[in-house]
This record gives structure tokens, C-alpha cells and sequence, in this order.
């Protein structure tokens, strides 16, 4: 599996072990799975006419009772390059959206922009921008900063008034500010430098949730 993978990675054509590696991801190993489906998207638009099988195999990896399994299943789905891939994806990203597993949240999350870009007209249909929104009182860290950063993809502006305009989200973010990580911080710290406080107290009550990051080891 790793041979494969990396005579892959330097450009040689493995297309025609396509059937095999389909096969070879019915294991309970993480990282031949994980290389199967590094394979199985790479190679899928080359085989159009086994996309359907990879299809229903992550399907059927999506409702796995590992949530690593389920999370990578649902990544990999989504980084499919073959047609007609909408109508499979919608489904199980809705469904990831709300999953008991973290990690499935935040590929799910992340996963909406993919389906923004194979078509607009999902978004609204299925209030995927209303369960985004939901998420940002998600208990996992990464899933809020995933939610916030989908909200200013999906809408840009709007989604960024979208933030600023509720005071309870921009306290609630910055209460939490330490959980997140690095990236994720200065995600937000530029979410929060657009809010305009209604009074000095909402501003000097910000500052003090801010007060401690400036002594970051992080310049950014």
C-alpha cells in the first residue's frame, strides 16, 4: 500500500490497481484506509465507470461506528472530482453536520463549501448556512472556528454582519478565545475587530477578554 502510494506521488500512472485499492479499503486499519482513499480520489475521474462502487463504498464507510473512520469517508467523498457527485454528497453532510463525533463536524462543516461550489441553489434548499450558524455554540473548539470561517465563505459580508450583529456570539467567542488554536485565534480576532461596541463598558469589557493575548508568543 505504501509502494503504491508513493510511486503515485511521484506521478507514475497506478490507475490500473483502481479495483484493488476499492477493495483494500474494507479494513479496520486507519492508515490503509486513510492511503485508500488518498488513492481513490486521486484516481476516480479517471475511472468513471467504477465512481459509482467508490461512491457506495464511502457511503458505507460513513456509517462506520469509528467517527475517524466516518469523518475521512465523508473528506474523501467530498474531494471527488466525478459527475453527478451532488447528489451523494448532500445527504451524508447534512447528516455529518449533526454527528455525535467532533471531527465529523468539522469535516461536514468544511464539506458545505464544496457543495457551494458544485451548486449554489443547495445552500438555501437545505439551510445549510442556518446549520452552520448553530454551530458556533458547538462544545469543540475547531468546529466553531470551521463554522466561522464556512460563514465568511458562504457569505462574505453578510456573514461577517452575520457574526458581529449578535453581542452574545462575539462574547461567547471571546470567552472561549483560549481554546482555540493559533489560526483559529486570529480567525477570530479579526471576526471580533469589526464588532462596534455600543458603549465603554462593552468596549472595556472586551479589551479585558483581549488583555491577555497580547503577552501571545505569537506575533500574529
Amino acid at each position: 500500500m505504501e509502494r503504491v502510494v508513493g510511486y503515485m506521488t511521484l506521478g507514475i500512472d497506478m490507475s490500473p490497481l483502481f479495483s484493488e485499492m476499492i477493495m483494500a479499503t474494507a479494513t479496520k486499519d486507519l492508515v490503509q484506509k486513510k492511503m485508500c482513499y488518498l488513492y481513490l480520489s486521486n484516481y476516480a475521474s479517471m475511472q468513471s465507470e467504477m465512481a459509482l462502487l467508490v461512491i457506495n463504498t464511502l457511503q458505507k464507510d460513513f456509517h462506520d461506528e469509528d467517527p475517524m473512520v466516518r469523518g475521512l469517508a465523508l473528506r474523501c467523498l467530498c474531494s471527488l472530482r466525478v459527475n453527478n457527485i451532488l447528489e451523494y454528497l448532500v445527504d451524508p453532510v447534512v447528516k455529518g453536520l449533526n454527528d455525535p463525533s467532533p471531527y465529523v463536524r468539522k469535516t461536514a462543516i468544511m464539506c458545505v463549501l464544496r457543495i457551494r461550489d458544485l451548486s449554489e441553489d443547495i445552500i438555501p434548499d437545505r439551510q445549510l448556512v442556518h446549520q452552520i450558524y448553530n454551530r458556533l455554540s458547538d462544545r469543540d473548539p475547531q468546529v466553531v472556528a470551521n463554522a466561522v470561517h464556512a460563514l465568511l465563505e458562504l457569505q462574505g459580508r453578510s456573514g461577517l454582519s452575520l457574526l458581529i450583529g449578535n453581542k452574545s456570539i462575539i462574547i461567547r467567542l471571546l470567552q472561549r478565545i483560549k481554546e482555540f488554536n493559533e489560526w483559529s485565534q486570529c480567525l477570530i480576532l479579526d471576526v471580533i475587530s469589526e464588532f462596534k461596541p455600543n458603549s465603554d463598558d462593552e468596549r472595556f469589557e472586551i479589551m479585558n477578554f483581549l488583555d491577555e493575548r497580547l503577552s501571545h508568543g505569537n506575533s500574529s
